[in-house]
C-alpha cells in the first residue's frame, strides 16, 4: 500500500478542529504521517491539537507560523512537508467518514492510474446535523455530468466551467508535487491543484459519495455555502494568466511534457470571456447589452458560465 501523508491547516479553530483530528484517527486506511500547519492561531487549536497528539498513535507533527500566511500559502507549506506517496488535504471544521481515504486510494489506481481523487461531501451545520439541499457536488454539477466528463476525459472542460472539486475531498500524488508547488496567487490550494493537473494532462479519479461531513459554521474562512465569496473579474483575468504561464513553463521544463494541443486555447479563450466581463461590468448598464450579446454569441458565455455543464 502506498504512504499516505495529511497536510492539515488549522487557524483559530479550536471549537472543531478535535473532532477532524478524531475522524483522521478513525479511518480504515491510516495515514502514516499528518502535517498539522497552525497560522499564528490565537485561541486554544495549536493546545488542542497538542492534547490530541499525546492521546493518539497518529505520527502528527505540529508546525506554528510566526506570522499569518493565509489558506493557500499555509497548504503550501503543509503539502511541502510530507513525505508520503499520497497527500490528502484536511481542514480543521470537517468531519471524514472512515473509509475517505481507503476510498480514494483505491480510485486512483481502479481504471489506470489517476493523479488525483476527490470524493463527494455532506453539508451539515456547526452541530453536524445534516443541512438541508444538495451535496457539495451536486451543488456544482449533476453527479452524472460529472462521471461522464471525467470518463470522457473532459475534466478540464469542467473545471474552466466552475470550481466544484474541495480540498477536504482531495487526495493526489506526491510525485506531482512540484507541479503544483507554489500556488499562485489568487487561487484556492484546491482548486489550483486540481485545474495544473488537467491542464498538463493528468486524469482525475471521481468517488461520487459523499465521505465527508462538510461543516458550515459562522466564522470559517473559506468554502462557506450561505455567503460565498465573490471574487472580481479582474482577480480573475490575474488568476487565470498566472495559471496559463505556470502550466506552459512546466511544460516547456518537463522532459517530453508538451502540453495537449487544445489546453493553452482553451485557456485563452477563458481569458478573453474573462476580460469582457471585466470590461462589461465597469461600463453602466445601459451600454452593456451589445457588448453582453456579443459573449453570448461568441459561445463562450454558454462554456465559461459558471452553470450545468452540457454536451
Amino acid at each position: 500500500m502506498p504512504t499516505i501523508s495529511v497536510a492539515m491547516c488549522t487557524c483559530d479553530g479550536e471549537p472543531f478542529v478535535r473532532a477532524q483530528l478524531e475522524s483522521i484517527a478513525a479511518q480504515t486506511l491510516l495515514p502514516h504521517q499528518v502535517i498539522v500547519c497552525d497560522d499564528a492561531s490565537v485561541d486554544g487549536t495549536v493546545a488542542a491539537v497538542e492534547a490530541f497528539a499525546r492521546s493518539s498513535a497518529l505520527p502528527l507533527t505540529v508546525v506554528r507560523n510566526p506570522q499569518r500566511l493565509g489558506p493557500a500559502k499555509n497548504f503550501e507549506q503543509a503539502i511541502a512537508r510530507c513525505s508520503g506517496d499520497l497527500i490528502a488535504l484536511a481542514d480543521q471544521d470537517d468531519v471524514w467518514l472512515p473509509t475517505k481515504l481507503a476510498a480514494l486510494t483505491a480510485a486512483l489506481d481502479a481504471n489506470g492510474p489517476a493523479a488525483y481523487a476527490f470524493c463527494d461531501a455532506t453539508p451539515v451545520e456547526a452541530d453536524l446535523r445534516v443541512a438541508a439541499g444538495r451535496t457539495l457536488l451536486a451543488r456544482r454539477f449533476s453527479l452524472d455530468e460529472i462521471r461522464r466528463g471525467f470518463a470522457q476525459g473532459r475534466e478540464l472542460d469542467l473545471l474552466v466551467k466552475r470550481d466544484f472539486v474541495y480540498g477536504t475531498t482531495l487526495i493526489f500524488r506526491s510525485e506531482f508535487r512540484d507541479a503544483v508547488l507554489p500556488i499562485a496567487p489568487g487561487w484556492s490550494q484546491d482548486t489550483w491543484i486540481v485545474d495544473v493537473l488537467a491542464c498538463l494532462g493528468h486524469r482525475g479519479a471521481p468517488v461520487l459519495e459523499p465521505l465527508v461531513l462538510y461543516r458550515q459554521h459562522d466564522v470559517q474562512a473559506s468554502g462557506g455555502l450561505a455567503s460565498p465569496k465573490r471574487v472580481g473579474y479582474p482577480e480573475r483575468v490575474a488568476a487565470y494568466e498566472a495559471l496559463r504561464s505556470h502550466v506552459a513553463a512546466h511544460a516547456a521544463e518537463a522532459a517530453g511534457g508538451a502540453l495537449a494541443p487544445r489546453v493553452l486555447p482553451l485557456l485563452d479563450e477563458k481569458l478573453r470571456y474573462l476580460r469582457a466581463l471585466a470590461q462589461i461590468e465597469g461600463m453602466p448598464r445601459v451600454e452593456r447589452i451589445v457588448p453582453s450579446l456579443r459573449e453570448v454569441l461568441s459561445g463562450r458565455w454558454r462554456r465559461f458560465s459558471p452553470r450545468t455543464f452540457r454536451r
